[in-house]
């Protein structure tokens, strides 16, 4: 009775099966998944919204509260969110100033299960409160890091003196996490909706948490930065074929995709023969894009194709750069140091026949296709023109 009089007050709403009313933590800056442990507020993100720390406080150790994510004081909190149990509450470092962290104390939190969050239930009392109700699982939350996420992480740990404490302790903890855990320990490195579109898609956390780690060495110092450039390009290991559209602008040279680690200092005719390179010359300065695919051409490339030429492709380090293919004179130790991490593409080790056709003014599609032996593909001599 009380319950069909409280729905008629709020205007007939029902309550979805499961619901109840929870204490609200509201969380910037970061994201907490499912069976994944977050210090918050911590460096790089994770700061408490209004009436946070209240509710921390008055939930005490092993209580429980609802996260919702939050983009800012004026912003509502996201509609999915995660029940927690607060672990531990400490003081702050005496180094550390909590100004602007919302909060008095740290607080370590760990994801129970999604939930769905009535945005309109929400009390902004001094302890605030929101109707929530279950949501289900999401088994990609709690599955094992794959290897080269893992792999990725380790060759970056190798790079001593580089890091700061919150750093060494990412490289410490995550290698055995699950996928949530890198999602909820890194997602501070990613924007605002990326964070959320991992909390609500975890399937794609290792791919964009490898494109985003790709990235790390932008910010090292330069003395640093060639060395970890070395390390990322040397140690990835993959075992998913590409899909992948990458902006190019063709230099002199044209434009090629290779691994600077298998180029030698010999004529094109030689790396084009030991499959070390695909290289096509073009008109330099043509701002361009290049599919990657396993795939066949889409029925708009194929009616546009103008040209094509197949090249022999081995694959040794699980990766391709693709860029401008002056880099293959001049060596990328000067140059790929600074370059976008976007242009680098996972490829599984094997033999491959490269199948490049141009379609259109400025787009190209590169199919690849496992071989046997690359005997069975014939190289062209000199880089074509397409």
């Amino acid at each position: 009775m009380l319950e069909r009089l409280l729905n008629l007050f709020r205007g007939g709403r029902v309550r979805p099966p499961g619901s109840a009313t929870h204490r609200l933590c509201r969380l910037r800056h970061a994201t907490l998944h499912p069976g994944a442990s977050l210090w918050t507020p911590g460096v790089g993100g994770g700061n408490l919204g209004g009436g946070a720390s209240a509710a921390l406080d008055d939930a005490g150790i092993g209580g429980t509260v609802v996260v919702g994510f939050q983009a800012g004081a004026r912003e509502p909190v996201h509609p999915f969110g995660v029940l927690a149990r607060l672990e531990e509450r400490v003081p702050f470092p005496l180094t550390w100033n909590p100004e602007g962290l919302g909060a008095t104390h740290r607080y370590r939190l760990t994801g129970l299960q999604r939930v769905v969050i009535d945005v309109a239930t929400t009390n902004n009392k001094r302890v605030p409160s929101v109707i929530a109700a279950p949501s289900g699982e999401r088994s990609e939350d709690r599955q094992p890091a794959p290897d080269e996420l893992v792999a990725l992480l380790e060759a970056l740990s190798r790079l001593e003196n580089a890091w700061p404490d919150h750093w060494v302790e990412a490289f410490r903890t995550l290698p055995t996490g699950t996928l949530g855990q890198w999602a909820t320990t890194l997602g501070w490195r990613l924007s605002r909706d990326e964070r959320l579109q991992l909390f609500d898609a975890p399937g794609r956390i290792a791919e964009v948490l490898l494109s985003t780690l790709d990235g790390l060495h932008l910010g090292l110092a330069p003395e640093r930065r060639r060395e970890a450039v070395r390390v990322q390009t040397l140690t990835r290991r993959t075992t998913a074929m590409p899909e992948r559209s990458v902006p190019i602008v063709v230099d002199e040279d044209g434009w090629a995709l290779f691994h600077p680690a298998d180029i030698a200092p010999i004529d094109w005719a030689e790396n084009l023969a030991a499959g070390n390179a695909v290289i096509v010359s073009s008109t330099a300065g043509r701002r361009c894009h290049v599919r990657i695919t396993v795939g066949p051409l889409t029925a708009d490339e194929q009616a546009k194709k103008t040209a094509e030429s197949a090249f022999r492709l081995l694959v040794r380090h699980g990766r391709l750069f693709i860029g401008g293919a002056s880099l293959l004179r001049e060596g990328y130790q000067e140059r790929l140091e600074f370059a976008d991490p976007q242009q680098w593409i996972d490829v599984p080790n094997g033999l491959f026949r490269a199948i490049v056709s141009a379609c259109g003014a400025t787009d190209y599609v590169v199919q690849l296709v496992p071989q046997a032996s690359l005997d069975d593909v014939v190289a062209p001599s000199e880089p074509p023109v397409l």
